[in-house]
């Protein structure tokens, strides 16, 4: 059974590619800051969870987790802030009044207030490459996969050093000769399970009904229309490409949002 080894596997993401390790017959572990498992839904199947290793770590201190990645066949960095304001992951799963959190949402960020646990270049792209360069000093396995959550493209409002610290994690990451690095790079995710009314829910409804309009009524043929207006995808789709790519020894390089949504 191989061993694959997910950074920030109880993440809203990462909770469901442990899942789908499990399934697909992995042994996995899970480390983040907390080391505990995640909270799911009441109706969610629960069995899997006890099937993973959860522990804790510090992505900055490899000392932390660098044995657990020896016998490690892949590794995945499921790690990532899509602003800098530290509110907007509680903001964005929040059931509170949804213009209030969506104010809270688009805060910017002071940057007097920036950390090495919310600025893009330290969580976005550096916690990345340290976690690769430590998978690669220290794994005894033969084609090691490493793989980066990235992201599709930027959007009206987000902040560019989003985007280029994906794309700057990404070349780093490529010069790592030793790793099969793999680029999964996902647009607005949501959760198949979770149907809580919350201001997740309200973008991606807002996002699918734009996508819509410019699929149908206008036809996808206004470019500038086509790279801000982009499908969502579910976690639980991401989380099956993955295991699917790092089950297939001679893939490498970028996984886009079209390849993702091919059934």
């Amino acid at each position: 059974m191989s061993k694959l080894v997910v950074l920030g596997g109880n993440g809203f993401l990462g909770r469901r590619i442990c899942q789908a390790g499990i399934n697909a017959g992995f042994q996995v572990t899970s480390l983040s800051r907390s080391g505990k498992p995640p909270k799911l839904t009441p109706l969610e199947n629960k069995t899997w969870i006890e099937k993973v290793d959860w522990k804790s770590a510090d992505i900055f201190q490899p000392n932390s987790y660098k044995d657990e990645l020896k016998d490690a066949k892949s590794v995945i960095h499921s790690l990532g802030i899509l602003l800098e304001n530290q509110n907007y992951k509680s903001s964005i799963n929040s059931n509170s009044s949804i213009l209030n959190e969506f104010s809270n949402f688009l805060k910017p960020s002071n940057p007097l207030t920036k950390t090495s646990f919310n600025s893009y270049e330290s969580i976005n792209r550096d916690s990345a490459v340290l976690l690769a360069e430590t998978f690669q000093e220290t794994t005894t396995s033969s084609n090691p996969s490493f793989v980066y959550i990235s992201a599709d493209k930027g959007f009206p409002g987000l902040p560019k050093g989003y985007i280029n610290s994906k794309r700057e994690a990404e070349q780093e990451l490529s010069s790592l000769s030793n790793l099969r690095s793999i680029f999964i790079r996902p647009g607005f995710m949501f959760d198949e399970v979770s149907n809580q009314d919350n201001l997740r829910t309200s973008i991606k409804k807002f996002v699918d009904l734009a996508n819509w309009g410019n699929q149908s009524c206008l036809g996808g043929k206004i470019p500038i229309l086509n790279e801000f207006i982009r499908p969502t995808i579910s976690t639980q789709r991401v989380a099956q490409a993955i295991i699917y790519r790092i089950q297939d020894p001679d893939f490498n390089g970028v996984v886009s949002l079209e390849d993702l949504l091919e059934k």
